[in-house]
């Protein structure tokens, strides 16, 4: 049989079965709440300890200070036996911490590898909720820092590159892409500000019969979400001063950065000329290989 209660300033509390409901006749759990849910709200500016009418503390002090937790007790059924109980409490000063510390003999348990201490540290701008246990002290269930993360983390990254394979490079104005030096990468939404830096490594070597002097230009190509070159990235140059046949081995240390490209998937690959030669012309310019790496930093 299911009765009604009205209570005329707080609206309709049904009980069914031992199962209690605010604002619906119909409660699914033993506390079916169809509406928001109010807890007490302290602020403090000190050491204080936290009492049974407890909900969500925040602390907004100037000076490192303790917030000091009830007692509690594993006997079921007595009156300090309250396992369960949560506290929500927030560390909003801007430059002291605030200790959560347990009375003497009992432990804050935080999981994992962690040892159980007597106390845990909430640094400026750390909400901790903890909750009573049945064992002796305390669990930490959430250690979270509401500041908004303004650092540069890693997001994306991608290496490729071909060893020692052979691509010869002819005369001519036009950009040769290099075998092998193409990288792909994903600028993630989400962030404010980003930057993609590449670094192409790369090797080769020209032979020439007399005297001779030249120089090598790269550029970057980026295809995907946007196209775009980036022109003289890096130059290589050559010269042999004697009427003298030889090779001449060269390497190609390409960095560059790209800052706040839309989010998206690109593709980037070093391309290559030759110019600026004189005296006698090589009779071969050969890349060996590359290296190519690319990093997405992104951050709010």
């Amino acid at each position: 049989m299911k009765k009604l209660i009205l209570f005329p300033l707080f609206g309709f509390i049904f009980i069914t079965k031992a199962q209690v409901g605010i604002n619906t006749n119909v409660p699914s759990s033993t506390l079916d709440i169809a509406g928001s849910l109010e807890g007490s709200y302290r602020e403090i500016t000190a050491s204080s300890s936290l009492s049974t009418t407890d909900y969500h503390v925040s602390f907004s002090g100037t000076s490192a200070s303790t917030a000091s937790l009830p007692q509690m007790s594993t006997s079921d059924g007595t009156a300090t036996d309250f396992r369960g109980r949560k506290y929500f409490i927030k560390n909003n000063s801007s430059v002291a911490n605030l200790t959560l510390a347990a009375v003497s003999g009992q432990t804050i348990r935080i999981g994992g590898n962690n040892t159980a201490n007597n106390t845990y540290v909430l640094s400026p701008g750390v909400l901790g909720i903890i909750t009573a246990n049945a064992t002796n002290g305390w669990d930490l269930d959430l250690a979270v820092n509401t500041i908004p993360d303004t650092s540069w983390k890693i997001t994306n990254n991608a290496f490729n590159g071909t060893l020692n394979t052979p691509q010869d490079i002819p005369t001519g104005t036009t950009y040769q892409v290099i075998t092998g030096s193409s990288v792909t990468v994903t600028v993630p939404p989400g962030y404010n500000q980003s930057i993609v830096t590449l670094n192409f490594d790369g090797w080769g070597h020209t032979y020439f019969s007399g005297v001779s002097m030249g120089s090598l230009r790269f550029q970057i190509a980026q295809t995907g979400t946007s196209v775009a070159t980036y022109t003289s990235t890096t130059m290589s140059a050559w010269s042999s001063p004697v009427n003298t046949s030889g090779y001449y081995r060269y390497t190609f240390p390409a960095a560059y950065s790209i800052s706040n490209l839309a989010p998206g998937t690109y593709t980037f690959n070093l391309q290559i000329v030759r110019e600026g030669e004189l005296g006698a012309v090589p009779n071969e310019v050969v890349v060996w290989g590359i290296q190519s790496k690319a990093e997405v930093y992104s951050k709010n």
